[in-house]
């Protein structure tokens, strides 16, 4: 222990000096670390400031608690939405019109045939013959693109014509 004292006696000068750069070396870090800290906490600021939660941890829970939520509301949406393609699959998506002159006598193509089918050819064909004495409808039943019925040449135009627009 006396050989350290007498040195540092011996060296004032550069002992003074070297303890002189180590604080100035402590005091510059010290700075450093103030300033990165003084970010910081402006970015936690900005980071809590709309929020009521006080730590990191709380605003992680609740927002894995909205997205939870959120996929429960994804989940929901995706079965309606099977559910609506299920139902417009049995909607009116075909439709085939042919207009025809049934008689010779009356002029123009007055009469028709409209095809009113769904994605697998199932639902109504309507005929309409037009004559001088008046108008007739009639409809039938179609079931995978066939009916019980006979149908008359117009008709199954009508449903060839539906059939291809989809």
């Amino acid at each position: 222990m006396t050989d350290v004292i007498n040195f540092i006696n011996q060296n004032q000068e550069a002992v003074i000096i070297l303890t002189g750069v180590v604080l100035l070396v402590f005091f510059i870090w010290n700075v450093y670390l103030n300033y990165n800290l003084s970010k910081i906490k402006k970015r936690t600021r900005s980071f809590f400031a709309n929020s009521e939660a006080k730590d990191l941890e709380e605003i992680i829970y609740k927002q894995i608690k909205k997205t939870n939520e959120v996929d429960g509301e994804i989940k929901k949406l995706i079965e309606d939405n099977i559910k609506i393609r299920e139902n417009m699959a049995k909607c009116v998506q075909k439709v085939g019109v042919v207009r025809f002159n049934p008689f010779g006598d009356v002029g123009g193509n007055q009469s028709f045939a409209i095809a009113l089918l769904d994605k697998y050819l199932s639902g109504a064909i309507i005929l309409s013959l037009y004559s001088r004495d008046g108008v007739k409808v009639y409809s039938k039943q179609i079931v995978e693109g066939k009916s019980e019925y006979k149908l008359s040449k117009e008709e199954e135009e009508a449903i060839k014509i539906a059939n291809m627009e989809s």
